[in-house]
């Protein structure tokens, strides 16, 4: 199926933001699991760890998390099972509120679970051509400020969606 679920976004989630920044509210990225800030402003030496532990398929969660295209790239790499391919292959994704400075390239990424943007930012050119997913990808009100390819992404739809 070539649909994705443009369907309303869930209620606003809450998880533990970690205060970093300038916004009245600090950085909303959701901490990752086992530390205590999000993806973007873990030390380096976390960072490295948390994407050197992370197995293809994993299931991720960096809600409200602001990446930059190396961020992005990295985790991506880190969820690469043959680096020759190029395709990551991630479980159930979760960015929503997710902010996307540069471009986004989740061309080819391969979704064996739910893939969620809603609310979510993209700056630069979205890239989820020849994207799948076995479960449904979720956009509902994220903002493309450029362009959004989709050419020969296949998505499952959500149950009592049209198409």
């Amino acid at each position: 199926m070539t649909s994705a679920s443009l369907t309303r976004p869930s209620p606003p989630q809450h998880w533990r933001h970690r205060g970093h920044g300038t916004a009245p509210v600090g950085c909303r990225g959701i901490h990752v699991s086992g530390f205590t800030a999000c993806l973007a402003h873990l030390s380096e030496a976390d960072r490295t760890a948390y994407l050197a532990a992370l197995p293809p398929g994993a299931d991720v969660d960096h809600r409200g998390t602001p990446f930059t295209p190396e961020l992005l790239s990295r985790l991506l790499d880190a969820l690469t099972a043959d680096p020759t391919t190029g395709t990551p292959h991630l479980g159930d994704a979760r960015f929503e509120q997710a902010t996307f400075s540069g471009d986004a390239r989740f061309h080819r990424a391969s979704f064996s679970g739910e893939a969620r943007f809603e609310v979510a930012t993209f700056a630069g050119v979205a890239r989820f051509g020849e994207a799948t997913s076995s479960s449904t990808a979720q956009f509902g009100t994220a903002t493309f400020i450029r362009d959004a390819d989709f050419g020969g992404a296949a998505f499952e739809a959500a149950p009592g969606s049209t198409r």
